[in-house]
């Protein structure tokens, strides 16, 4: 148990009082001696509130091909709601939230604790595959899911604001990266993929399109694709091969041609141990980020001269960046944030 709390059925002659006691797997509502309901928290089941003047003032659980509904204190209804973030699907909650920019529908506030979020539009089979795979993860280069709602036979993911634009556009507004950045870059990534491998994630999608920068960090989105599994491939290693050739060229990694890419690298004047590691990563079997982080490509260094030339010149891609918009985000179709009213509690219960 990991929270409990009184509630109470409303009836028209006689309401029912009850105890609610969380499990973190389930809830249970009934009284010390026999537990009338049990709940399960799955992305198949739904919790449905009842919202007016921003609090919770009921949650109703679907039972017999009916939604009953229990009243109880707003601040133990929001606790419980924190509690089964992401382990459950809410319903009647998108009044919390609230719009604060009309060119950006997915950039969102909530509207009791005032942080801003990121809501996208998912299929149904498509949160239940990706929700549970991110709700485990905790790493400051990889987004992190709120919860989770239906609204109108439509489900959406409600994410933490990253704010930033996608790597490749800034790889677009900075054509010439320093090899500090790019090693930079490169770093954060690899770290972040071994933090997702360590928990048996394959990330399968990494690209420049699905990597956001801010203020010199990244952070990895988009886990649509991604695959819980025991056997970590190679995968994510070769997207990240292409990530690090296309931040020194400018270029996509053309996989039919090897040729070509050694020469394009050398056009671009790719460092040696950058070339080296971008083709050990993309054609070497069997390579553990580990390995690859071990490389001397994140140690060598640059002779006085180069490394003052490349540092101004970051300095200079630093104070462009410094002045990029910062509300680029994935942009979905997103429920209008108003909500009618057809029915009173007490017609709910």
């Amino acid at each position: 148990m990991i929270l409990q709390f009184k509630c109470e059925r409303l009836h028209y002659i006689l309401n029912t009082h009850y105890i609610v006691t969380v499990y973190k797997d389930k809830m249970t509502i009934g009284n010390k001696s026999h537990q009338k309901y049990e709940y399960k928290f799955t992305l198949e089941n739904v919790i449905h509130f009842y919202v007016d003047c921003l609090r919770i003032q009921a949650f109703g659980i679907e039972y017999k091909g009916m939604i009953k509904f229990f009243k109880a204190n707003y601040k133990d209804l929001e606790q419980m709601r924190n509690l089964c973030r992401n382990l459950i699907c809410f319903d009647n909650i998108v009044e919390l939230y609230k719009q604060i920019d009309l060119s950006d529908p997915s950039r969102i506030q909530d509207q009791i604790s005032l942080q801003l979020c990121s809501m996208k539009l998912v299929s149904q089979q498509q949160l239940l595959r990706e929700v549970p795979i991110v709700r485990q993860l905790n790493y400051h280069g990889v987004i992190s899911y709120r919860e989770c709602f239906q609204y109108k036979s439509q489900y959406y993911i409600v994410t933490e604001f990253v704010g930033g634009i996608t790597l490749h556009k800034f790889i677009i507004q900075n054509p010439k990266l320093s090899h500090l950045q790019c090693r930079a870059i490169i770093l954060q990534l690899l770290k972040a993929v071994k933090y997702l491998h360590d928990h048996y994630v394959i990330h399968v999608t990494i690209d420049v399109y699905h990597i956001i920068y801010k203020s010199d960090f990244i952070k990895i989105i988009d886990f649509s694709q991604a695959q819980q599994t025991n056997i970590i491939d190679d995968q994510d290693i070769k997207n990240c091969s292409r990530v690090l050739y296309y931040l020194y060229t400018g270029k996509e990694y053309n996989e039919k041609d090897k040729e070509q890419n050694l020469q394009t690298m050398q056009n671009a004047q790719t460092p040696k141990l950058a070339q080296e590691i971008i083709l050990s990563m993309m054609y070497e079997t069997n390579l553990s980020v580990s390995q690859i982080l071990e490389h001397p490509y994140f140690s060598f260094s640059l002779d006085p001269e180069e490394r003052k030339r490349r540092f101004q010149k970051f300095q200079r891609i630093q104070r462009s960046t410094s002045e990029m918009d910062d509300s680029e985000a994935v942009s979905q179709s997103i429920p209008e944030m108003l909500t009618n009213k057809s029915k009173s509690l007490r017609q709910l219960m």
